[in-house]
């Protein structure tokens, strides 16, 4: 039975980043439909939420479009071009099957770059592959797809089949003006206004004020996972991020404002005797240029 590999041993460096946005206009965070009226999803007291799920959709989206531009080879590249891209098994596992016949030769012991024999069996008895299931194997297409997903870096940072996600995001809660606007349904085969079918948005106020809170563990600075979320952390930047639904009307759109982030690297704390690790804010705070950096390094 293939299992799902934690990420809590053998990582670098731990980190805390939090992320300050403003919001260009109204978001949408949808919550409950009654009636004609979509409401916001909120709290009892009113806060409206933005849960951790929708952040990490946001992210990950994000690094589906950047991880095509890495400079990956080897196993990497074929697991960005065969199973990353995709989130259904069974598209994934078609993906593959041209690959089947050098698979089930490498299983076997014949090496066929970038396929190594001894990473392929290490790879899969680590997820929780048997013997007799690598002599004998009854679904390749599925064992090759999981092999290749221990190698995909947004797996590695957000988690897939057959790893736990190094990256998790805090829910997000914020204090706003809740606005309601008018809306029209639209006859998607005509194009054309659906007649007696007005219905009310709950927004929250333009310029609304959202603090994110992301941790993680970083495996080695330099790798492929550590240069993505560099990639994805000066996209944020520049770009900012689309939060919520009703995007095609002009909500969503939020702007960094600011950002730091902690770092706690395991091999300085050992000498703290875990200090830092329980309080990461301890260490000096990085600038986002400055963590992208030493991710990359």
């Amino acid at each position: 039975m293939v299992r799902v590999l934690s990420s809590n041993v053998g990582f670098e460096a731990k980190f805390v980043g939090v992320l300050e946005f403003e919001s260009e206009g109204p978001l949408h965070i949808r919550g409950d439909r009654q009636g004609n009226i979509l409401y916001l999803l909120r709290l009892p007291d009113g806060r409206v939420l933005i849960p951790a799920t929708t952040w990490k959709g946001i992210f990950r989206n994000l690094a589906k479009k950047l991880v095509p531009s890495l400079p990956l080879s080897g196993v990497e590249k074929l697991a960005v071009e065969r199973v990353s891209l995709t989130d259904s098994l069974a598209h994934k596992q078609e993906k593959v099957r041209d690959l089947l016949d050098v698979f089930k030769q490498v299983l076997k012991g014949q090496p066929n770059p970038p396929l190594d024999p001894a990473d392929v069996r290490r790879v899969l008895t680590k997820i929780g592959y048997e013997e007799r299931e690598l002599e004998n194997p009854e679904d390749p297409a599925g064992m090759l797809t999981h092999y290749l997903e221990y190698y995909c870096p947004i797996g590695r940072l957000f988690g897939n089949s057959v790893r736990a996600a190094t990256v998790r995001f805090f829910d997000t809660l914020i204090n706003t003006t809740i606005m309601r606007r008018p809306g029209i349904g639209i006859n998607r085969s005509t194009g054309g206004v659906m007649e007696d079918f007005l219905y009310f948005v709950e927004s929250t106020a333009p310029n609304a004020k959202i603090k994110l809170v992301m941790i993680g563990e970083i495996w080695r600075r330099g790798d492929s996972a550590s240069r993505l979320l560099a990639s994805i952390l000066e996209a944020v930047k520049t770009l900012g991020v689309n939060v919520g639904g009703r995007k095609s009307v002009g909500y969503g759109l939020s702007i960094l404002k600011n950002s730091y982030f902690h770092v706690v690297e395991l091999s300085k704390d050992k000498e703290k005797f875990g200090e830092l690790l329980a309080d990461p804010f301890k260490t000096d705070s990085l600038s986002l240029e400055a963590f992208t950096s030493w991710l990359r390094s």
